[in-house]
């Protein structure tokens, strides 16, 4: 008569499987925010560049609270492109609504 295995060779196997299907899972989930917020910016560069090349351009990942001026609070990122305009560096920053990614302002920076 075989011997069954021990509990806890069960329990082993059942944790292993839980690290091995959080660990995908965080990839995933990783993997895809990142080409989220690419394309987000890939939107505002392509309205930069409407009018000319852009230098540089940036998005945050975090999200932040924000009052619009309708008094509705939401989630939003910053970013920000630089552009050569006059022959100098100028800086823009933008807000973006994270649930519906509409562009909610973009302004210079001093």
């Amino acid at each position: 008569m075989a011997k069954s295995p021990r509990p806890w060779v069960y329990f082993a196997a059942g944790a292993l499987t839980g690290l091995f299907t959080g660990a995908v899972e965080m990839y995933w989930h990783q993997r895809s925010a990142q080409h989220l917020w690419d394309h987000r910016l890939q939107q505002v560069k392509d309205l930069f560049l409407q009018e000319g090349p852009i230098q540089g351009s940036w998005i945050e990942s975090q999200a932040h609270p924000y009052t619009g001026k309708n008094g509705r609070t939401t989630d939003v990122n910053y970013g920000g492109i630089t552009r050569q305009e006059n022959g100098q560096l100028r800086q823009y920053e933008f807000i973006m609504d994270v649930p519906t990614g509409q562009l909610l302002d973009i302004y210079p920076l001093a």
